[in-house]
């Protein structure tokens, strides 16, 4: 079969008629680069097609199939045979068809569905936006798959407007689409800078500032350093390390801080630490309700007996363990501690951590972790402790 010579005959059926490739593309509903491939050679009309072409022209198929005119015309049987095949292939192409319609149809419903729950059981995370995008991209294209195999698209397309709109909506979502990859690559580029950035490393008491730490650090340490005494003049010695480093989201690195007392001021900073509490109020309304949290007490998860204000809430830990027998007290804050532990800074105080270390890496929602600095009053909202509000009067209920 000569593709060529089948495509030039094609061209010059056209030609006799005196239609443009346009005209003839509409007469049978395909484009006009479909008419341009079929008169170069490099495509063949489908064989459903072969029929109407041939009527169309006033030519029988095997003139088509061979490229040329012939004088006797096809014989009845094979025009018979030509529109069984084309037939055929008809039944075979919508049950095909048929198949794609139901798949792109439940794939829609799916990722509706899938979007619907992305949003309701939104978590602000960088990761969980950027698969909400891509799932809503999935979903125009399924949308857009299914509008066409059920022939909506085409019918559309006939209308005046439709061009101008899908142009919109295209431009509209091009400039979404390249103004978050510009956020995506701004954040990349941050998170690669603060990254790259040394901790800062301070040693010795007379570095010591908590106020300083606080003030510096803000928020991003999740935690208001309750653990940490404000004076450091009554202890007998003490040794202190200073080890942070402020990421794009939160300060990881830790604070470690021992210190020895005498008997008496051993005593009262173990009353002292027993007492930590935080208030915490749902709203600024003076009928808020409020929630305190007591600081835990623990004697099993550490080497020594231990007071916790922050266990795994958001990757921090905050601890004193207490040493009865030396009087000597170690006050510990870690943020993101895996990583400073195999190999890295934390080694040397492996006898303050956790006596399984493995437990340092948690897998679920850090938020479900115990700190005395947070309380979820509800809908997966965690309320933080304000230190100006202690003290603060309201007439709601505690939670």
């Amino acid at each position: 079969m000569d593709q060529q010579k089948i495509g030039k005959f094609l061209k010059q059926l056209r030609n006799e008629k005196q239609m443009t490739q346009e005209m003839l593309a509409q007469v049978f509903n395909v484009s006009s680069r479909t008419i341009s491939r079929w008169e170069t050679g490099s495509n063949l009309p489908d064989i459903s097609l072969l029929v109407e072409i041939a009527d169309f022209f006033d030519v029988d198929v095997r003139e088509i199939i061979e490229g040329e005119r012939k004088n006797d015309m096809m014989n009845e049987e094979l025009h018979d045979v030509a529109e069984k095949m084309a037939d055929y292939a008809d039944a075979e192409k919508t049950n095909l068809l048929n198949w794609v319609r139901g798949f792109s149809l439940v794939g829609t419903f799916l990722l509706t569905i899938a979007i619907a729950l992305q949003c309701i059981y939104y978590e602000p995370n960088f990761m969980r936006a950027l698969a909400i995008l891509f799932s809503f991209l999935g979903f125009v294209g399924m949308a857009i798959t299914t509008l066409y195999t059920n022939g909506i698209l085409q019918r559309l397309a006939k209308k005046k407007y439709f061009g101008l709109v899908v142009k919109v909506i295209v431009g509209v979502l091009t400039i979404f689409s390249l103004q978050f990859i510009l956020v995506f690559l701004f954040v990349y580029v941050l998170c690669f800078y603060e990254m790259s950035q040394p901790h800062v490393h301070k040693t010795g008491i007379e570095n010591y500032d908590k106020e300083y730490i606080l003030e510096e650090y803000g928020g991003d340490i999740n935690s208001s350093l309750l653990i940490f005494p404000d004076d450091v003049s009554d202890m007998l010695s003490s040794d202190y390390e200073y080890f942070l480093k402020t990421g794009l989201f939160d300060t990881n690195g830790d604070i470690i801080l021992e210190a020895t007392y005498t008997d008496e001021n051993y005593d009262k900073e173990v009353e002292r630490l027993s007492e930590i509490r935080c208030t915490i109020y749902d709203t600024i309304k003076e009928d808020s309700d409020y929630h305190i949290n007591e600081i835990l007490y623990d004697e099993e998860s550490y080497n020594y007996p231990a007071y916790i204000a922050s266990d795994g809430h958001s990757s921090v830990y905050e601890y004193a363990l207490l040493d009865d027998d030396d009087n000597k007290i170690i006050y510990v804050y870690l943020s993101y501690p895996d990583s400073l532990i195999n190999g890295g800074h934390l080694v040397k105080y492996k006898d303050y951590l956790l006596k399984d270390l493995s437990s340092y890496v948690f897998e679920g929602n850090t938020l479900e972790r115990f700190s005395i600095y947070y309380y979820n009053f509800g809908d997966d909202i965690w309320t933080g402790y304000d230190p100006e509000e202690e003290g603060r009067v309201t007439t709601g209920q505690e939670r």
